[in-house]
């Protein structure tokens, strides 16, 4: 007989936990979700739709396929199965953190930048959430560096329509309601459908601003300001000086007259007083007290502005060459991407160049996981016999009849809600 434990009659005894008391080994990370509008993956959300689809964010689980042997996230972690029974899917990732059942959500805007330096104002959907960084040492990645995110949605519950762009004459999947059913981490090198979307450090996204010639200008006008008001005061105060020693004289000259003629052999112990040198003494002081000052603070000012202006100088001049490194680096992946298209098309042998008309022509806009799921939907709509023997390549005919097709390369990233969308076009079609 197995163990037993059946609760008492007594009442449990709930310890008080703070909020912020949670699991050491977890570490919070912000999520750049989806933007609105249309996206490269031939679907739109709108921010209403976006504003309800927030609402399934919270508890949904965040995911990830870590390779070992390239030391980095891939894609979605799909296996595409073609065999005598249709098409099957194996599910490779593995849960690596959750969003926060309390997570903030809210949009905000970026600009982005593609490849040929176009800049575009995206409004992205924003999370947060946990990852057990403890747990899973590679986590650490989308905490530490920053790592793609691309989402996938329920298919059981996405319910949208298709619709044609008549500016660009593209057919665009809108969807009208979705569930989040998890965010996937990918690798660095594997770029997702929104393509600014991340997962990172909670950081400076909603109080960051940087240095620019406007914060130059901004920090000089204040500077301005400042000395402007310290020499105001300044002045003030040597004006209420000025002012003090004109009263006393002012009642020495009304009481003259009225004792001219009784002290007319002390007028020269009158004219001696020191009433009218003592402002001249206190006076000079003052003023070189105020040219002191202003001299000072006009000083620190200057000196401030300059080392703010070389700092910006050295930090443009960072950027230049950064920018310049970007550029290669992006040129050099672009000829790297091109080969491995070629070589793609190429490997699907069994399609002639009209079947592949489109991927051909579209290759700069379609990725290696697009180029590759297409042309295997085109394999499978024809029908194509996989277990045909190759007589150039192989002259002995294969004895499994089951051919499997691997998403698993080096820059494949297929979502799962992709495919879904593909299916829900090709019902709409057949109806």
């Amino acid at each position: 007989m197995m163990h037993q434990s059946i609760s008492t009659i007594d009442s449990p005894e709930f310890i008080n936990l703070q909020p912020l008391e949670l699991n050491p080994l977890m570490s919070s990370c912000e999520i750049k979700v989806l933007y609105l509008g249309e996206n490269r993956n031939h679907s739109y959300i709108t921010k209403e739709v976006a504003t309800e689809m927030a609402k399934t964010l919270r508890g949904a689980p965040i995911v990830g396929y870590y390779r070992e042997d390239k030391e980095d996230f891939r894609d979605h972690g799909e296996k595409v199965i073609l065999d005598d029974e249709g098409i099957k899917f194996e599910c490779l990732t593995k849960p690596y953190g959750f969003v926060a059942p309390d997570a903030q959500v809210w949009f905000q805007k970026f600009e982005d930048t593609d490849e040929f330096g176009n800049k575009e104002v995206r409004e992205y959907l924003m999370t947060t959430g946990y990852l057990w960084t403890g747990q899973y040492e590679e986590a650490k990645l989308a905490v530490d560096e920053g790592r793609p995110q691309s989402m996938e949605l329920d298919s059981e519950t996405l319910d949208g329509h298709w619709a044609t762009n008549n500016k660009t004459g593209m057919d665009f999947f809108i969807i009208n309601d979705a569930i989040f059913s998890k965010l996937c981490i990918l690798g660095e090198d594997v770029e997702p459908c929104f393509e600014g979307a991340r997962i990172t450090a909670p950081e400076v996204s909603k109080t960051f601003s940087k240095m620019d010639d406007s914060f130059k200008t901004t920090l000089f006008t204040m500077m301005k300001d400042l000395k402007s008001v310290l020499k105001g005061g300044y002045q003030m105060e040597l004006e209420d000086k000025e002012t003090l020693p004109v009263e006393p004289e002012n009642d020495n000259v009304e009481e003259t007259p009225v004792v001219e003629e009784e002290v007319v052999e002390t007028t020269e112990e009158v004219v001696e007083e020191p009433e009218v040198e003592t402002p001249e003494e206190e006076e000079i002081p003052a003023e070189e007290n105020t040219e002191e000052s202003e001299e000072t603070a006009e000083v620190i000012a200057t000196e401030e502005y300059t080392a703010l202006q070389k700092e910006l100088t050295e930090l443009k001049d960072k950027f230049s060459k950064l920018e310049e490194d970007y550029n290669a680096l992006v040129s050099f992946k672009e000829a790297v991407d091109n080969e491995k298209k070629d070589a793609l098309i190429n490997s699907f042998y069994m399609l002639s160049d009209e079947d592949k008309k489109d991927v051909i022509e579209n290759k700069a806009k379609y990725s290696l996981d697009e180029i590759e799921a297409k042309l295997s939907v085109i394999c499978v709509r024809k029908k194509v016999n996989f277990e045909k023997e190759d007589n150039e390549k192989n002259e002995n005919k294969l004895e499994d009849p089951v051919t499997t097709f691997s998403l698993e390369d080096d820059n494949a990233s297929t979502p799962a809600w992709l495919a879904s969308l593909k299916k829900h076009k090709e019902e709409n079609e057949n109806k």
